[in-house]
């Protein structure tokens, strides 16, 4: 099932009831993958008060105590935003919901929500390849955390129901998280070796190559080749500065 590709990825929740009650909207639609960052203990009496029929999913839930290592794994990564950011494309939840489930079935998807008071950082939302916005009255903008996850569990859930669970075609391994981090960072160190990144532009290189690396999933292959162009440019550049060798 496709659901089962799919990580709720809680960052840094203040209100164990909040956890709880997260759970019990992903038990209503079929999901069991909840992962928290630096969050409240998951026994807390209000997590487990509030997780009604859910308590299996608290006790499964992943820990972790930093974003990057919760989203590892992942292949495909969309976070919660309460306003549009005009670098990542911006969907609405039907469309989210539609989108998500295309690619849990090429990969381990994970969704990404963030604090109460004022969600996710500028450096977060940089992790993700897309946004989901959830338009609200203008007199209310504000939405629970977990109102928020119920509304796009449940888009998930109706795609899924509609879309099937098998993908129509092998598209090939796409790279995680994980290794998207290291690809940029062997991509930043041959735009440094080969003079193009400086301390004036550090900076801009930086933005450029983690948009360049959320334009969508990228399949393993395709990566093989970046990291042997930059291994290769990193090696022939060392190769001028020692020509003995």
């Amino acid at each position: 099932m496709v659901l089962d590709n799919i990580d709720i990825v809680l960052v840094e929740p203040r209100g164990p009831g909040n956890v709880g009650s997260t759970a019990r909207a992903l038990k209503n639609f079929g999901m069991s993958r909840l992962v928290v960052v630096n969050g409240p203990r998951l026994n807390h009496p209000q997590a487990t008060a509030m997780a009604v029929k859910a308590g299996d999913l608290l006790r499964s839930a992943r820990t972790t105590e930093a974003l990057p290592e919760a989203i590892a794994d992942a292949t495909f990564v969309i976070a919660t935003t309460a306003k549009r950011r005009y670098r990542l494309p911006t969907l609405r939840p039907r469309e989210a919901g539609e989108r998500i489930v295309e690619q849990a079935a090429r990969g381990r998807v994970a969704i990404l929500f963030g604090r109460e008071d004022h969600g996710l950082d500028d450096a977060e939302l940089r992790l993700a390849h897309e946004t989901i916005a959830i338009e609200t009255a203008p007199g209310c903008r504000a939405l629970n955390i977990s109102q928020a996850v119920l509304l796009i569990a449940y888009e998930v859930w109706l795609a899924a129901g509609s879309r099937g669970a098998v993908a129509d075609s092998d598209p090939g391994r796409l790279i995680t998280a994980d290794m998207r981090h290291r690809l940029e960072s062997e991509l930043l160190d041959t735009l440094k070796d080969v003079g193009i990144m400086h301390d004036g532009n550090d900076i801009a290189c930086e933005q450029s190559i983690q948009r360049l690396m959320t334009l969508g999933p990228m399949q393993t292959r395709d990566s093989r080749v970046l990291f042997a162009l930059a291994r290769r440019i990193r090696e022939l550049m060392r190769s001028m500065d020692h020509p003995d060798r």
